[in-house]
């Protein structure tokens, strides 16, 4: 440890004054979460005028006895709060080690008892080593673990100093009320959102469709998240999720580069405890009947007989040729309906059972979620094919633990609640089905369902989740921001509360939120202005492909720069901006008329205090609602 700058952030009187109601508070040498809680109650007694304390963080450090760490922030420049770790240990011992940049800031004799140095280490995410020391030195109680049967809500995190800490927010609020852990806290795409930091350094911000557009790494969002798990307090157990490696290619040379890709990208997440593959776009459209060219009988044929080698043959025909159960239904496979499957998804079956030995040999033993995407085909999950999804991967020894059905959900968008389009209702089913692969969809709930989309929804759930369950598995819920109440109602409803229920561009957007709804002048408003004006800029030149068409299409509706009522899907605001303004963040701030042009992303990291607790508590709450409705 270094000896204290003169401008370090952190007053020594004050970092005393907390060292001594920690030693106060704590029994012996120990602390506990008696000690924790006494010190979270007699803080205010101390004036802290330039320190906010994270009492939830107060730990024994492992290996040093009588030395305990807490996690502050240094409020000497309230604008740019330093985020460091107090370490106080004996002087008698050696300093704990594995900590970098730390500065001693004197010494100081608890109680008149022994004497303690107290050190300050710098303690941002960025300072990963720090991160990773203080939770390897607290036995691990911060690290992340498997989700297995365990509800949760995946909370996509494109800002995760920003949104991660509301999070724990939310999840520490549900515990208490309902006594349910549902923290899955570390989500975003490991190949889309986010990549390696060496791919992020070398981007321009030029296309804000470029994988790791948010300017978030794997390993960024990995640390981020165990930052803002200490700075909580939390315990308990939560999920880190390297959602969306994607795999994909129109010909060998691009499917193998897409592999390598996602190859990388799980060394780089080594760490995280669920992985989410997606090889989606390998799916063989054609061979499902529902496409307007399937594949006759006798082209499927010779499609499964190109795929598969005679051995394989054999084996699909043999393990899918018996009748299973799920408790609510039977599902028996014909031939020809087995070879459909097969030659569907039997690429996509190869890839990721690859991916999962990838996986395997990166966490070296240690146990991991394992959730193979089938959410962005173009047609509606059957239970027919979730089951042969998840039996293939268990039966060639890749079990899956979570699996994602292609809902019929949009990104960012409320599902229809009725058949027809009407100013109360939003968009109506007939519109909302109109350009997908979803034949079955609007006959079914018409003749059905009496045309409620909602009770549809919930029937075909159920049997989905019911698949799900014969496996051990439970039904992951994707695209969820901006589904409404009732939406989530009935997603609970059919799945008895066994669900993972995702969400990611919604925190983003309550950011924005806060951001458009300052004064016109104000400098945060008119940055959001900008981002919103370089959106428009982009899908001028096409840069988010067919749908750069709808910037103009909502421009024409008069809707401006709004993003809608959070509270009813976002169905009155632009659309066009509600799922692509996001994709700015990681673009540079060109036209800024003071000629700071970093990042967005960089200087939304800049928020004001007041207006950064505005969104936190937007972000808190909604997670909050979510669990309301779900479980």
């Amino acid at each position: 440890m270094n000896l204290i700058p003169i401008n370090l952030p952190v007053r020594l009187s004050e970092a005393s004054a907390l060292v001594e109601l920690i030693v106060d508070s704590r029994a012996g040498t120990s602390v506990s979460e008696e000690t924790r809680t006494r010190c979270a109650e007699r803080l205010g007694g101390l004036g802290l005028a330039n320190l906010a304390v994270y009492p939830g963080s107060i730990e024994s450090v492992a290996g040093h006895p009588g030395a305990i760490a807490v996690a502050v922030d240094g409020l000497v420049d309230p604008a740019r709060p330093a985020h460091m770790l107090l370490i106080a240990a004996p002087t008698a011992s050696a300093a704990p080690a594995g900590f970098e940049g730390g500065h001693e800031l004197g010494r100081i004799r608890p109680q008149g008892g022994r004497e303690m140095a107290i050190h300050a280490v710098p303690f941002a995410p960025t300072d990963r080593e720090n991160v990773a020391a203080f939770v390897q030195s607290t036995g691990g109680v911060f690290a992340p673990r498997p989700q297995r049967a365990l509800p949760g809500i995946a909370t996509g995190n494109r800002h995760p100093e920003i949104s991660l800490p509301a999070a724990f927010r939310g999840f520490r609020a549900i515990l208490e009320t309902r006594k349910l852990n549902v923290a899955s806290t570390v989500q975003l795409s490991a190949t889309r959102e986010m990549t390696t930091d060496e791919a992020i350094a070398a981007r321009d911000g030029e296309n804000p469709v470029a994988i790791g557009h948010t300017r978030v790494s794997i390993r960024h969002l990995f640390h981020c998240g165990l930052w803002a798990a200490i700075r909580a307090g939390w315990r308990e157990g939560y999920t880190a999720e390297a959602d969306h490696v994607i795999v994909t290619g129109a010909n060998e040379n691009e499917l193998a580069r897409s592999l390598e890709q996602a190859k990388e990208a799980i060394r780089h997440a080594a760490g995280y405890t669920k992985f989410t593959t997606d090889a989606s776009r390998l799916f063989k459209l054609e061979a499902d009947l529902r496409h307007p060219r399937a594949w006759t009988a006798t082209e499927i044929d010779d499609r499964f007989a190109q795929l598969f080698d005679a051995g394989e043959q054999a084996w699909i025909l043999d393990e899918f040729a018996r009748s299973f159960s799920t408790g609510t239904r039977d599902i028996r496979l014909n031939a020809e309906q087995i070879k459909r499957l097969a030659v569907k998804f039997g690429r996509s079956l190869q890839m990721n059972e690859e991916l999962y030995d990838v996986i395997q040999r990166e966490k070296r033993g240690e146990p991991f979620d394992f959730e193979p995407s089938i959410d962005e085909a173009e047609t509606l999950t059957t239970p027919e094919e979730m089951f042969f999804y998840m039996q293939w991967l268990k039966s060639r020894g890749r079990p899956a633990q979570l699996v994602p059905p292609n809902l019929g959900f949009k990104k960012r968008q409320a599902y229809p609640v009725a058949m027809e389009s009407s100013e109360e209702n939003g968009i109506g089913l007939v519109s909302y089905a109109s350009h997908k692969m979803w034949p079955e969809l609007c006959p079914r709930v018409a003749s059905e369902y009496n045309g409620l989309p909602l009770t549809e929804l919930g029937a075909r759930i159920r049997e989905l989740a019911a698949v799900a369950r014969m496996f051990d598995g439970t039904l992951s819920i994707h695209s969820g921001s901006g589904k409404q109440a009732e939406v989530l109602q009935e997603i609970g409803h059919a799945t008895g509360g066994r669900l993972n229920y995702k969400i990611s561009g919604e925190l983003q957007l309550q950011l924005l939120d806060v951001l458009f709804e300052q004064p016109a002048n104000s400098p945060w408003r008119q940055m959001y202005n900008r981002m919103a004006a370089r959106a428009y800029d982009f899908a001028a030149r096409r840069a988010f492909g067919d749908e750069s068409e709808l910037a103009q299409h909502y421009r024409d509706q008069g809707k401006g720069f709004y993003l809608g009522d959070a509270a009813r899907g976002r169905v009155d605001g632009n659309l066009f901006l509600v799922f692509w303004i996001g994709n700015l963040a990681g673009t540079r701030d060109a036209n800024d008329p003071n000629g700071d042009t970093r990042f967005f992303t960089e200087k939304l990291l800049d928020l004001p205090a007041p207006l950064l607790e505005d969104v936190r508590r937007r972000n808190a709450a909604y997670v909050e609602w979510l669990a309301s409705n779900l479980f």
